[in-house]
């Protein structure tokens, strides 16, 4: 009887690890692979962002760019920097320069905004 108690304890313990294992290694996945395969948590670990300093060209006046984004969003792509800098020129006539960062997944790179473009710097 004392053997069958043996085997259960060792068993849950190899249960145990077993678990604790799986849910590392469902992590690691989520954190460190391709948005879309299995496993992975593109929200959390595939975000990108920009943070710039804009300046207006005519009067070197600073821009806010929380000015004229969307409240709710805190993390734009490369993309939504050039359609916010197209933005300010076609519908508010200011034409900006500037430089910033774009972060990528573990990564980041320098940015310049001329010329109403978003060029790497």
């Amino acid at each position: 009887m004392a053997a069958l108690e043996g085997d259960a304890v060792v068993n849950d313990i190899a249960a145990g690890v077993l678990a604790c294992g799986a849910v590392v290694w469902l992590v690691w996945r989520g954190f460190r692979t391709s948005p879309g395969s299995f496993g992975s948590w593109a929200m959390f670990s595939h975000i990108w962002a920009y943070r710039a300093q804009l300046h207006d060209v005519r009067d070197g006046e600073p821009v806010c760019p929380w000015d004229y984004e969307l409240r709710q969003d805190h993390f734009n792509s490369p993309d939504a920097l050039s359609s916010l800098v197209t933005y300010l020129d076609e519908v508010h006539g200011r034409r900006v320069t500037g430089n910033g960062v774009i972060l990528m997944p573990f990564d980041r790179v320098r940015i310049a905004v001329r010329n109403g473009k978003v060029v790497r710097a």
